[in-house]
């Protein structure tokens, strides 16, 4: 038989005996090996199909958790049956072990401290073994770890390899720690990502009744709530971008729709050099999820900033490829003509809700929600109402005076704090609210006028 490379449907254009080669040597393809048509059933010591790819580091952790919890019948996959599950002591000596375990739940998550672990797997009927690894790399300034997973089947029918790898990762991401929570991704210079668990303890003061908006704007609000709560009937997510000037309760909205979707959808809160692709993907695989982004135009920019086309076009990417996808998203920005016209039209965003000023009635709500003091809240009559009307300030900024009002009460008793109030205005106003003076009033709901 002829051992051209197109008999055997070899890809990259490499002879056999470079496949051989690469094989023996132990060296890692990226692509997977497509030997299946050459091997032959009673062929003993055949060249077998293998595939391997590189992972972030919450999958590297992700994986050995997930293999660990099969082993241990903490969870039941149909087509995965681990055979066996073993740790590696160390590249120095590298012997076969019981796996370090640490930090086991009662659900069966732990951390598996060795750095290598290897899997004997039957996948639908074959077998292979799978090996979760890491490596230092000291070229360059500073030594680097990268992680990997590689699949090697070990029989002639074992050529679902590159199949089996992406039904792992999927799995032990789905199967996480992290399903159904709130969490922050903490992107780094060099794209590494690490997470963590947010308590909902951060979030559970906030309650719709403490958001004083128009009831139009609150009936969307709890719309996005229900559509996540009943996203095994609707099968969709949403998209809505909250804009308004400082103050005027959008990052508190966004805090109080994260404590309402809490345990129906993983909440992801964003911090660092963000890399788009890599959130969404993420966000893919632990349906539903929510992703968060406060102060959009300063993560995508605008096509004009300099080097802020470069996220914008990651941004709109992934806006595109999900807009049918189980992915919800929420975000806000002080300056709606600081995005990008391209991000902020229909069928990129579902709901834009510009967040405007407050109504004076807002304001006894307000002062009502943040203070006990009587005293303090008798200031308030509606004379005082009115010339804070008049100035439109924000809730933020009559939030910031009940505090002040409070330290000084309680430092000084005998202040007149009438007086102290004025002057107060007078030295704070320009600096907080003049320079939205002549911003119009309403809230309204709608897409931004340099939308399409």
């Amino acid at each position: 038989m002829s051992r051209k490379s197109k008999n055997y449907g070899i890809k990259k254009n490499l002879s056999l005996s470079d496949k051989e080669r690469f094989l023996y040597e132990g060296k890692f393809m990226d692509d997977e090996i497509d030997l299946s048509k050459a091997i032959a059933n009673n062929v003993r010591n055949g060249i077998y199909l293998f595939y391997q790819r590189s992972i972030p580091l919450f999958t590297y952790d992700f994986l050995k958790t997930y293999l660990y919890r099969l082993h241990k019948k903490f969870l039941y996959d149909e087509k995965i049956n681990i055979v066996d599950f073993f740790g590696i002591g160390s590249t120095s000596n590298p012997i076969a072990i019981v796996p370090q375990i640490s930090g086991m739940t009662d659900e069966g998550h732990a951390n598996v401290e060795n750095d290598i672990v290897i899997a004997s797997i039957k996948y639908l009927g074959s077998s292979y073994q799978v090996t979760v690894y890491s490596i230092i790399n000291n070229q360059g300034y500073k030594p680097t770890i990268n992680y990997y997973i590689a699949v090697l089947g070990t029989e002639s029918g074992s050529f679902r390899t590159k199949d089996l790898i992406e039904h792992l990762i999927n799995q032990s991401i789905n199967h996480s720690v992290y399903k159904n929570k709130i969490i922050k991704l903490i992107f780094d210079n060099d794209e590494r990502i690490d997470i963590k668990l947010v308590s909902r303890k951060e979030f559970e003061t906030e309650t719709m009744d403490k958001i004083f908006i128009p009831e139009i704007s609150k009936f969307e609000l709890l719309k996005f709530k229900n559509c996540v709560s009943n996203f095994n009937l609707l099968g969709m997510g949403l998209r809505y971008l909250l804009c308004g000037i400082p103050g005027t309760a959008k990052t508190k909205t966004v805090r109080t729709l994260i404590n309402m979707c809490y345990g129906n959808a993983t909440i992801m809160l964003l911090e660092g050099e963000i890399n788009f692709k890599c959130v969404f993907d993420f966000a893919k695989i632990l349906t539903p999820s929510i992703i968060c982004l406060d102060d959009l135009d300063l993560l995508i920019g605008h096509r004009s900033m300099h080097l802020g086309d470069v996220r914008l076009s990651y941004f709109l990417q992934e806006l595109d490829g999900f807009c049918k996808s189980s992915i919800f998203l929420l975000c806000t920005t002080n300056d709606r003509e600081l995005i990008d016209k391209a991000a902020s039209r229909p069928g990129r965003f579902d709901l834009i809700i510009d967040f405007g000023k407050i109504s004076k009635s807002n304001y006894s709500d307000i002062i009502n929600s943040n203070c006990r003091n009587e005293k303090i809240i008798s200031l308030f009559d509606d004379q005082l109402l009115e010339d804070l009307k008049k100035k439109k300030v924000t809730g933020a900024f009559i939030v910031n005076l009940i505090k002040q009002l409070e330290i000084l009460n309680t430092l000084e008793p005998g202040y007149d704090l009438r007086d102290y109030i004025n002057n107060f205005i007078k030295i704070s106003y320009k600096g907080f609210c003049q320079r939205y003076k002549e911003e119009e009033e309403t809230i309204k709901l709608g897409f931004s006028d340099n939308g399409e």
